[in-house]
C-alpha cells in the first residue's frame, strides 16, 4: 500500500495532478490517495469585539471555500475510479508548511503538487508553494507542471467555480466527509 496526497486549490492543474496519479502510478486495489487544501487564516489585527467578529466571518468564510475545492476535487478523483479517496482540510499560516507537516502527520510515500510556472520574478516577490514543498517535504515529491498553454482558461475556470460557490452554501456546509487537520507551525 502506498500513501499519496496531492495538494488541490481552485485552479484547473489540480484535476490535471489528480489525473496524472491514478492514471499512471495509482493501485486501485492498494493505494491510498489524500486530497489536501490548506486554508490560510486571516491576518489578524489588534484585538476588539468588531474585529472577533470580522474574523469568525472571514474563517468561515475561507474554511467553505476550501471545503468546496475539496467536495469537487474528491468527485473528481472518484469518476477516474479511485476507490481510497480521502479528503483533508488544513488550516495554517503558510500553505507549505502545513503541507509537509500533513504529509508527515500521514505517513505520505508520495507528495503530488501542481506547478503553475511562475516567471522568476513573480516567485521572488510572492514565493512559490510547490518549491517550498520540493525543498521541505518529508517524502518524496511529485511536481505535475501545468498543462495549459496560457493561465487564461484556468481563470475562467477559477470565476465560474466562484460563480457557483456562491450560489449554494448548504451541500458545502454539510459535507463532513473530510478531516480536519490543525498545522500551524
Amino acid at each position: 500500500m502506498v500513501n499519496f496526497m496531492i495538494a488541490v486549490d481552485e485552479g484547473e492543474n489540480s484535476e490535471h495532478c489528480i489525473r496524472e496519479v491514478v492514471q499512471h502510478i495509482y493501485n486501485r486495489e492498494k493505494d491510498v490517495i489524500y486530497l489536501i487544501s490548506v486554508a490560510q487564516d486571516p491576518i489578524t489585527f489588534p484585538s476588539s469585539a468588531m474585529s472577533a467578529v470580522l474574523i469568525a466571518e472571514s474563517l468561515k468564510a475561507v474554511e467553505r471555500q476550501h471545503k468546496s475545492i475539496l467536495i469537487n476535487r474528491t468527485k473528481f478523483a472518484r469518476s477516474l475510479g479511485t476507490v481510497n479517496v480521502h479528503a483533508l482540510l488544513g488550516h495554517g499560516n503558510h500553505v507549505g508548511e502545513a503541507v509537509c507537516k500533513a504529509a508527515e502527520q500521514k505517513n505520505i510515500e508520495y507528495l503530488v503538487v501542481g506547478r503553475r510556472g511562475m516567471g522568476a520574478i513573480k516567485r521572488i516577490f510572492i514565493g512559490s508553494t510547490s518549491r517550498y514543498i520540493l525543498e521541505h517535504a518529508p517524502c518524496n515529491v511529485i511536481c505535475v507542471k501545468d498543462h495549459s498553454e496560457s493561465g487564461e482558461k484556468e481563470k475562467d475556470t477559477n470565476t465560474e467555480q466562484q460563480q457557483q460557490q456562491q450560489h449554494d452554501h448548504s451541500e458545502i456546509d454539510s459535507f463532513n466527509d473530510f478531516e480536519k487537520l490543525h498545522l500551524h507551525v
